[in-house]
């Protein structure tokens, strides 16, 4: 499965705490696509990839949803793709057993849109229970919630979501507009969601934080970070 990373210019350098984050929980033998524009940060490490999707100035905010369309006419061979964004910062080992099995799942079931592989949907209104995968419990979102269509990291189906994606929109618009879009389909195309409890990890098969969660690159929110993990990052110069 190939993982994207997204970032633009003036998120780009937090791409090293990403990666640094990534490779202590993932794993440094998972390839990973740092997908952006002009700037990219020194240093990544070697199983990180830098893809240029093209000029910063020609994908303005408005226009965000056009760079993803852009990335995913590049790599058409990816049926089924996890896509982080790069201030999704890992906070746990990943399980990566059930992350596989979850893959396999996409694979399978061509109607789904999406796995969440975190909390998103599991919080969401009108989240009803949905059968298994193996021993992961899985809900399935209700197609009128808000944020349907969350860009909140998950597997996806590139197909389907091809044709959910439209030019013009902001990373808002693309979660606000894309989720009536999608709703829609009504149960024809499913978003589903691991039922993660805090008392058996393995059902949430990864754990992040949002590391600009207030949508400012000069505030960084570390509360969810281990302090050993952001002492070593300090150290490194990541952050």
């Amino acid at each position: 499965m190939r993982i994207f990373v997204l970032t633009s210019d003036g998120y780009s350098h937090s791409v090293l705490g990403f990666s640094y984050l990534f490779n202590k929980y993932w794993g440094n033998d998972q390839e990973v696509i740092v997908a952006g524009y002009n700037k990219f940060p020194p240093g990544l490490p070697a199983n990180f990839t830098k893809h240029r999707i093209g000029r910063q100035e020609d994908y303005p905010v408005n226009k965000w949803s056009d760079g993803l369309i852009g990335l995913l006419k590049d790599f058409p061979q990816d049926e089924v793709f996890l896509l982080f964004f790069e201030d999704y910062w890992l906070t746990e080992p990943v399980h990566l057993r059930e992350v596989n099995m979850l893959h396999d799942y996409m694979l399978q079931f061509r109607y789904v849109l999406k796995m969440d592989m975190y909390t998103d949907r599991r919080y969401a209104a009108g989240v009803q229970k949905y059968g298994a995968c193996g021993h992961i419990p899985l809900l399935k979102s209700d197609y009128n919630s808000q944020y349907h269509f969350s860009l909140m990291a998950g597997i996806w189906n590139r197909e389907i979501m091809m044709q959910v994606l439209i030019p013009g929109e902001s990373p808002w618009d693309v979660e606000m507009r894309g989720t009536e879009r999608l709703a829609r389909c009504g149960d024809d195309v499913l978003v589903l969601g691991t039922d993660s409890w805090d008392d058996n990890p393995k059902t949430c098969p990864i754990r992040h934080t949002l590391a600009y969660r207030n949508g400012d690159p000069s505030k960084l929110l570390l509360g969810e970070i281990k302090p050993e993990d952001v002492d070593a990052m300090k150290e490194s110069g990541y952050i």
